[in-house]
């Protein structure tokens, strides 16, 4: 993803996000195609080398995008509809494959992705610019992407993601064995998307409160709340309890993810936001890579617990580390500004 980031930069993020709607829809044709295992998995590897490079460009473009003034409330509602969007197709996608069959959301899915390929053509936006003036700039003053912020908030990232993988992979099952609790699958599959819809539903306006009360408190105090919450799950009984926990959950989360990405843009060095965003991308896997072996490691040789506790104390951690690294600098000119010389050559959008 790093590299993604780099390519992104340096050809163009609009050519990125092209090949990846491209690649994309080949790809879902491909899948009513496979006869057997390894066709599938290979179309897999393929899928997320795509998706990986257009994550990247995507949130990169979106970061030139967004304007400086009132950005957390842009981006919260942004990343609202994504959200709300991920509750609902799989949703339609699980009734078009029943009542029509298995094949139809793949051809469904490839002409979402001719219809993504014809707006991002359409975009009036060149992200060409300012690559050479921004390199000159780094060289004359010195300027260092690796600075303390930036390092600090891939860090705060990393462990945030021990909260993303303990509640997909690890509270399921803690949910289920546990005699305290002994919730159904269908209970299960309730509260997680009561997480998800109070997640989706509150994005915009948490977006809106980083830009009043600023990142750090946001960051620092939704994951010490996270944290908290893990702790009020192994103190409470009943589904009634453990549904309210889980919506604020998804409140929590919520909060974390949008005011962690807002720091990220008002801190990012103008021309490199694909390699900053795949470094920021790398940070989550790093996170994934030792979150997964370490929490099913203490559920099975300490209890399950003792996982969620653990899960807890990184977050408490993590809140901690926010406060020490996240530094509030909403007038600095480091971040993406966009200026107001409307599109075109220049590469610029009016704000708003």
């Amino acid at each position: 993803e790093p590299l993604a980031g780099v390519v992104a930069d340096r050809i163009r993020k609009k050519y990125m996000m092209i090949f990846a709607f491209i690649g994309s829809t080949f790809i879902y044709l491909a899948y009513p195609l496979a006869q057997g295992f390894w066709h599938f998995a290979l179309l897999a590897f393929g899928m997320s080398s795509v998706m990986s490079a257009y994550a990247v460009s995507v949130k990169a473009l979106t970061v030139e995008l967004l304007p400086k003034s009132d950005r957390g409330k842009a981006y919260g509602r942004f990343v609202s509809a994504i959200s709300l969007g991920g509750i609902v197709s799989p949703i339609v996608g699980g009734y078009v494959s029943e009542a029509f069959g298995q094949t139809l959301p793949f051809y469904i899915s490839a002409g979402v992705g001719l219809f993504g390929l014809a707006a991002v053509v359409l975009m009036r936006y060149d992200d060409r610019g300012g690559m050479k003036s921004v390199e000159s700039k780094e060289a004359a003053e010195g300027e260092s992407l690796f600075n303390g912020s930036l390092l600090g908030i891939f860090l705060i990232r990393a462990l945030f993601i021990f909260n993303m993988v303990f509640r997909q992979h690890t509270l399921p099952i803690f949910l289920n064995e546990n005699p305290r609790y002994a919730m159904s699958e269908g209970q299960i599959g309730f509260y997680f998307g009561m997480v998800q819809l109070s997640s989706a539903l509150s994005q915009a306006f948490l977006g809106d409160l980083n830009d009043r009360m600023g990142s750090r408190g946001l960051i620092a105090s939704s994951l010490l709340m996270s944290g908290l919450s893990y702790g009020a799950i192994l103190g409470v009984s009943g589904v009634p309890a453990l549904l309210a926990i889980g919506a604020l959950q998804g409140v929590f989360f919520a909060a974390s993810d949008v005011s962690m990405m807002v720091y990220l843009m008002d801190i990012m060095p103008p021309g490199r936001t694909g390699m900053v965003m795949g470094l920021y991308s790398e940070a989550e896997n790093v996170g994934g890579m030792l979150a997964a072996p370490s929490l099913g490691w203490i559920y099975d040789s300490s209890g399950p617990g003792y996982s969620m506790l653990s899960v807890a104390g990184v977050l408490v951690l993590d809140s901690l580390l926010s406060v020490v690294f996240i530094k509030e600098n909403k007038e600095s000119d480091q971040g993406i500004t966009n200026a107001t010389s409307g599109p075109g050559k220049s590469g610029k959008v009016e704000p708003g």
